[in-house]
């Protein structure tokens, strides 16, 4: 139980990292690398060992402040914070109907697999780089490109909010579609080590104590 917690943790710090940036980004125009980076990283490690193989803890401090403060009743209604939980569960809403469309899921793995050879031809040590080939923005457009031909075309698009100067803008739009990718990757590791929906409602308790510890392990 305590390492599904721990996995289950860390997936979600990275899913709620996603939103607040996916949000940071429509409302401010502004990218934060090193947040971004690890999400980024995430999307081509296809065979890991271990969840710290795909998320390093000491780079979810972000998402693991926003869980926290998202599973507080008083703090997850405030309206900032209620915008960031709408965009996690629609994200969280999405994977759960991908994953009942069998033939999209597998084209998914297909293109993802892809993904991974093509960015590894154009950075081969990428796993390893540093934050801003880790940003480059040809893989984010690679990124993006599965977004748009994959997802976009299959299911309701999730609505985000933002200021219209920046969402117009196609290098920002590329940016959220890249983030909404990472999200959906940190959704399905979360379902593949054990979260459900009543794990946030029965168990959030022990979730909040686990992004606790990880926060006070790596400072």
């Amino acid at each position: 139980m305590a390492n599904n917690i721990y996995s289950e943790t860390l997936a979600l710090a990275a899913l709620f990292q996603s939103a607040a940036q996916i949000q940071r980004v429509a409302r401010t125009g502004s990218v934060d690398e090193h947040t971004i980076a690890p999400l980024m990283r995430a999307l081509v490690i296809t065979e890991p060992d271990a969840i710290e193989d795909i998320y390093d803890p000491k780079r979810l401090e972000s998402g693991l402040n926003q869980l926290l403060t998202s599973l507080y009743p008083k703090e997850a209604a405030q309206p900032k914070n209620a915008e960031l939980i709408k965009i996690a569960f629609s994200i969280l809403g999405l994977v759960s109907n991908l994953e009942k469309q069998d033939m999209i899921y597998s084209q998914l793995d297909r293109e993802v697999d892809s993904l991974r050879s093509n960015v590894l031809l154009m950075h081969p040590d990428y796993e390893t780089e540093e934050d801003n080939i880790l940003m480059d923005y040809d893989v984010i457009k690679l990124y993006s490109g599965i977004y748009s031909n994959l997802i976009s075309p299959n299911f309701p698009k999730l609505i985000i909010y933002g200021e219209e100067h920046y969402l117009r803008r196609t290098e920002l739009q590329e940016m959220i579609r890249a983030l909404l990718l990472s999200g959906i990757r940190a959704s399905i590791l979360w379902h593949q080590v054990g979260g459900k929906r009543y794990s946030l409602m029965f168990r959030y308790k022990d979730i909040i104590e686990c992004a606790r510890n990880v926060l006070n392990k790596n400072r």
